[in-house]
């Protein structure tokens, strides 16, 4: 109970620091673009999440664009997107209400660089 106390408490302090989004659109589809950021390296999966491991060993949890990723896992690849958080909600059956983040970088765009991985890891 004090646990799920502790993270209920955590993910609304949480909330509050997390920064706004702003309201108004994009005026050009370039501009959203110069706002994503380009990771390289080794597409695999680790229980069902599709993982980003680059070359120097940093390994990033994807979200979104699972049709594209599907494909191309065990290649080197190339993806576009932006920082995120995943929301998982932990509440037991007649529970106080308790929930998991963790951070994913969401992928908008991928792209294939190579059909097998430059690192012998993966």
């Amino acid at each position: 109970m004090r646990t799920k106390l502790t993270l209920t408490l955590v993910f609304f302090t949480s909330c509050a620091w997390l920064p706004a989004e702003s309201a108004g659109p994009a005026s050009d589809k370039s501009q959203r673009s110069a706002d994503l950021t380009t990771l390289q390296g080794c597409l695999h999966t680790d229980r069902s999440q599709y993982v980003l491991t680059e070359a120097n060993g940093t390994s990033h949890a994807l979200s979104g664009a699972a049709k594209q990723l599907g494909r191309l896992v065990r290649h080197e690849v190339e993806v576009a997107g932006k920082p995120g958080v995943r929301t998982i909600d932990t509440t037991s059956a007649g529970g106080a209400s308790s929930v998991l983040q963790y951070v994913v970088f969401e992928v908008k765009t991928v792209k294939d660089l190579a059909p097998e991985c430059k690192s012998p890891a993966h």
